[in-house]
């Protein structure tokens, strides 16, 4: 009872939890819409020196059927000097043999076998850069001037991507950029499709607004990193975190780097079209996340203001998505609930229907509104219509949490590689940036 007034707390805690991700996503709204400040970004013509080195790396385990189309489109970018370096992982394929087919003095490989092998991506990405500094590329590469890029082996940059991304290292302080993520085969797979969805609307919504912020993200696939910058995390700058890349951009901002976002640009990759391998894909990331919470003392040590709050909060969601999904529980119940009464004749209407479709798939439909400027043929009502797919795809990430909890309670952190398919290579299309202004 409150004021004589009987409070439900449950339903209380839900509706403000409800309030406090709404608010989030307006904000972000609203600032992914604007130009930092701090943004100066010179014109300069990489058909001629413009004084970066790029080192592309490719961390690969059984990637023979996704490798050879990867290297191709990096050889393909516009770069005087660039480099690319696959790092085999102990692979039971042919993926050794395909990088050793290319016959271009760019193309480095580098094999790793057991024991040292297979123990995760960071471990991987660590030897490339050790290789890297200790002249296995066959030159010495000078620190604050080299661009190491990180690339799956299904990657596929677009063609302007170096243009977006190397005149923003002017900046000294600049430790990385992240570019876009899209999904090559969205268009022929639901799930895929989702996914596809779930990346555009990450990055052009809360990537861009994390600009304002200070807390910008690196993700695992077109990672651009400057290697003075790796260097000054030590001699082993990733982690065996099962999100790497989570991991890593957190602590280079609690170091001092800048970190931030291109919309100008995106690399694309295969989508997942079976959902068993959706969730433990998704398990992997989300027990990754949880991880990623020991990096709290550091983050709220070592920065201020929206950067450090704004980042608490993204450390701190995976917990906030827990507690979510008791809600969803509930509130999937009281529709079977409602449907038991369609059937017994008790339906009473009410406005909370109206209320709990508002929030439960209006901010979605705001969000379906800004794909489909990535996606301008898509039909409005088919976007509609995806819009209510994709609340019901995002209950999957309940799944997935709970499961890598499980997995965390039992100890366990190790990984299961994402199986590649054999796909018709698609041409990426060169990104659009969603309503800038002119710089």
């Amino acid at each position: 009872m409150l004021t004589s007034s009987q409070v439900d707390p449950v339903a209380t805690l839900a509706v403000a939890l409800v309030l406090l991700s709404v608010a989030y996503l307006v904000r972000m709204l609203v600032l992914s819409r604007r130009t930092p400040q701090h943004t100066v970004e010179p014109q300069i013509d990489l058909t001629q020196d413009p004084g970066y080195d790029v080192v592309f790396l490719v961390p690969c385990l059984d990637e023979e059927l996704v490798l050879g189309g990867g290297i191709e489109r990096l050889l393909a970018l516009p770069h005087p000097r660039m480099s690319v370096l696959v790092v085999d992982d102990g692979s039971q394929d042919a993926t050794a043999a395909v990088a050793r087919s290319f016959d271009d003095p760019r193309v480095h490989l580098l094999q790793r076998f057991a024991p040292e092998a297979r123990l995760g991506k960071g471990e991987a990405l660590n030897a490339a850069v050790a290789h890297l500094l200790s002249g296995g590329l066959g030159r010495h590469f000078d620190p604050d001037g080299t661009i190491v890029c990180v690339v799956d082996a299904d990657g596929r940059l677009e063609e302007q991507s170096l243009h977006a991304v190397l005149p923003k290292f002017v900046d000294p302080v600049l430790g990385g950029v992240q570019i876009g993520v899209r999904i090559n085969n969205r268009r022929s797979d639901l799930l895929a499709r989702m996914q596809d969805m779930e990346f555009v609307l990450y990055t052009d919504v809360f990537q861009r607004g994390r600009r304002h912020l200070g807390s910008v993200g690196l993700g695992g696939n077109g990672q651009f990193v400057r290697l003075s910058a790796l260097m000054s995390l030590g001699s082993a700058p990733w982690t065996r975190s099962l999100s790497e890349d989570l991991d890593l951009g957190v602590r280079l901002l609690t170091a001092g780097w800048r970190l931030d976002f291109s919309s100008d640009a995106a690399v694309h990759q295969q989508g997942l079209v079976d959902l068993g391998r959706w969730v433990r894909q998704r398990t992997r990331w989300f027990q990754g996340h949880l991880q990623a919470w020991g990096l709290v003392p550091r983050v709220l040590d070592s920065l201020k203001g929206s950067a450090r709050i704004d980042l608490y909060y993204h450390l701190t969601s995976p917990f906030l998505l827990l507690v979510a999904s008791l809600f969803s529980v509930a509130f999937t119940a009281w529709v079977l609930d409602l449907v038991t009464d369609v059937y017994t004749g008790e339906l009473e209407p009410s406005w909370w229907w109206v209320t709990s479709y508002a929030f439960a798939v209006g901010p979605t439909l705001v969000l379906t509104l800004l794909y489909r400027r990535r996606e301008p043929d898509l039909p409005v009502l088919t976007a509609f219509a995806l819009a209510h797919v994709y609340v019901a795809y995002s209950m999957l990430w309940y799944a997935a949490g709970w499961r890598a909890v499980g997995r965390t309670l039992r100890g366990r952190t190790g990984w299961a590689k994402t199986e590649r398919l054999r796909t018709v290579e698609e041409e990426p299309a060169p990104a659009e940036p969603l309503g800038l202004p002119a710089r």
